[in-house]
């Protein structure tokens, strides 16, 4: 196996690791939907376990790491915002009426677990870039690629914005968001994620 393998999968131990004891808080505090803002700092997290594993030098590393960062902060801090405010998410409400006495078990597997591999499966354009960081010039792909990370920021964080300031106002109750971002795509945040990824990538 490969080194950047083997960083990877250690990487996905530490994320499931993390998932296990985020799951063992939710059983203290029973609220399942503390996952929810701890999605993007767990790929803080792994970025610059990778990092630190590889013992690398590289300035292009280093991007990809502090790109995650602000992405995964940002994130993090917005759904932190959001839960302040209410209780526990209506999904996680509704698998705990289904499962009953069984659904600490299962939001183990299907919340925390699962959120756990998807989170380390799709940080792994960082993860393996850890130990083969190329050290070549920077080139047109480098900025192309913080070119898309930085229209996907800005459409996640104005488009979150956006839709908190349009929900803050009682009149709006039930209405359909179309306003500033919102008039352009259904969903500016999913869409600025996706953008965010693929300019990780690049």
């Amino acid at each position: 196996m490969t080194p950047e393998w083997q960083n990877a999968l250690i990487c996905l131990l530490a994320s499931l690791g993390s998932m296990v004891a985020l799951w063992l808080v939710s059983l203290k505090l029973r609220d399942v939907s503390i996952v929810d803002p701890y999605w993007g700092t767990g790929f803080v997290l792994v970025s610059w376990l990778a990092f630190a594993l590889s013992q690398t030098t590289s300035t292009r590393m280093l991007l990809l790491c502090s790109l995650v960062t602000i992405w995964g902060l940002r994130l993090s801090a917005y759904l932190l915002w959001r839960k302040m405010h209410h209780g526990e998410d209506h999904r996680y409400v509704s698998m705990r009426e289904h499962h009953g006495k069984r659904f600490w078990w299962v939001s183990l597997v299907t919340v925390f677990l699962l959120q756990g591999l998807i989170l380390w499966l799709i940080s792994l354009p960082v993860l393996l870039s850890a130990n083969g960081a190329p050290s070549s010039p920077w080139s047109l792909l480098d900025g192309l690629g913080v070119l898309l990370w930085s229209v996907g920021i800005y459409f996640e964080a104005v488009g979150d914005w956006q839709l908190a300031r349009f929900k803050a106002e009682p009149s709006n109750r039930g209405r359909v968001m179309n306003q500033g971002l919102w008039r352009y795509t259904r969903h500016p945040n999913y869409f600025g994620d996706f953008c965010v990824w693929w300019g990780i990538y690049l």
